[in-house]
């Protein structure tokens, strides 16, 4: 093994030792009601999830988790979901590193929601909520932001062509254009 080989952490080693080992060294520990290989497996999950996440946030994660130990003497293992909601809190996952919704815009969905002129609209959704349009209510917001969004860009293309720009024209096209990049990019091959 080379000198390179023996330094490079990798990223769930990363989290381990920035994240796990401190708070397993701080005094949690296993819940009670876990079978030790769960746990195990429950660990890998966790670092896998926060990969992320830069050393200083795992940081600012590892304090706040400090005192959010479960079980009666507070220092079991807090659930994945009370750990994802602070991780969250301190760095919002970014939407292209979110399994979930990487299979939902390289499924069928991607490709019919550029077809039918949401397709941003609907990543925007998907980056809030961190979940697909479920509901009726979603779709209909969904199609609702697309279109007033499709206004807002050819007026304010309109208005660049002119040179008749307002003040945050070009930043609005800017922010639009990247969020349509970013989205373009989930899409399978061949798709845009």
């Amino acid at each position: 093994m080379t000198e390179e080989q023996t330094t490079t952490e990798t990223k769930r080693g990363r989290v381990r030792r920035l994240l796990i080992e401190p708070l397993t060294e701080h005094g949690f520990r296993k819940p009670g009601n876990v079978k030790l290989d769960a746990h195990d497996a429950f660990l890998v999950k966790l670092a896998d999830a926060l990969t992320y996440m830069s050393d200083e946030q795992l940081g600012t994660l590892r304090d706040m988790l400090r005192y959010r130990g479960e079980g009666k003497a507070r220092d079991a293992w807090p659930s994945m979901a009370t750990i994802s909601a602070l991780a969250e809190a301190v760095a919002p996952r970014p939407v292209e590193e979110h399994p979930t919704i990487l299979s939902w815009f390289r499924s069928a969905r991607g490709p019919q929601a550029l077809a039918e002129g949401v397709l941003v609209a609907e990543f925007a959704f998907l980056e809030k909520r961190k979940r697909p349009p479920l509901t009726d209510g979603d779709k209909r917001a969904i199609r609702e932001r697309a279109s007033e969004w499709a206004r807002q860009r050819e007026l304010r293309q309109d208005r660049v062509r002119r040179g008749m720009t307002r003040d945050d024209d070009e930043q609005w096209l800017n922010w639009f254009d990247g969020l349509e990049r970013r989205a373009m990019a989930l899409l399978p091959e061949g798709a845009a």
